[in-house]
């Protein structure tokens, strides 16, 4: 059996314990070995936690997202979850469309706090491409992941060479995607990644939950001509790595 590494889901967002539980143990049957769980703001950091408890397969990462606010002392926060159990920061970053007011500096802050916490930093990234990486270059984690990477082949090498990773998700089935399915071929074996962004259903292979990563590996396979149990053994590799000491 193939075994698969969901990069980027939010196993909180299911309405109910039984739905979460049920994908669960889909993604188990399917080989998904291992998940990372994506916090979004201090008011589901706590699910997070209790998830990852639950589920040996879910790894769980804290941040608080460019979409949304939390009040005084979140940073504070956000330190004492990353001191309770290993985990990434993340989900954080930059939306130049639907950010708010302040995402910049809360970025600033816990890209800070990756580094100083030796954390992989997972990052949101939505039209603000330079400003990132001007950040990423004050601060810099000793890993990061860009998650539903869409930005431009170009930029690839760019953070590639800051230490970056690039995960893609069912995005990549729409062919009208012309320059996400660029920057998969430009994307370094090494550094690739594959998610569900589950149980969000905007995209094939997202319905599925993280079992559905099976799917995105193997049309990204078909894309790079290459076979899917070998895509799908280096995924895992490189989320091993990305994970190292977690």
């Amino acid at each position: 059996m193939l075994k698969y590494f969901d990069a980027h889901d939010h196993l909180q967002n299911y309405a109910t314990a039984d739905e979460a539980a049920a994908a669960l143990a889909a993604a188990e049957k399917a080989g998904v070995e291992r998940m990372l769980c994506c916090g979004t703001s201090p008011d589901d950091w706590g699910a997070v936690l209790e998830l990852a408890g639950r589920y040996p397969a879910v790894v769980p990462a804290f941040g608080l997202h460019p979409w949304h606010s939390a009040e005084d002392g979140w940073l504070e926060r956000l330190e004492e979850f990353l001191r309770r159990v290993p985990s990434c920061v993340g989900e954080i970053g930059l939306d130049g469309l639907n950010g708010r007011p302040g995402q910049e500096e809360d970025l600033k802050g816990q890209l800070q706090l990756a580094r100083r916490m030796g954390r992989p930093a997972v990052l949101h990234c939505v039209k603000s491409w330079g400003r990132m990486q001007e950040l990423l270059k004050g601060a810099l984690p000793p890993r990061f992941m860009f998650h539903s990477y869409s930005g431009s082949a170009e930029l690839v090498k760019v953070f590639t060479e800051l230490g970056g990773y690039f995960s893609f998700g069912g995005e990549i089935m729409d062919p009208r995607r012309e320059r996400l399915r660029a920057a998969l071929a430009a994307a370094p074996r090494e550094r690739l990644l594959f998610e569900t962004e589950s149980p969000e259903p905007d995209a094939p292979g997202w319905r599925a939950g993280p079992a559905g990563v099976a799917e995105v590996v193997a049309f990204a396979a078909d894309l790079l001509g290459v076979p899917a149990a070998e895509l799908a053994a280096l995924s895992v590799a490189n989320g091993r790595e990305f994970l190292k000491g977690l």
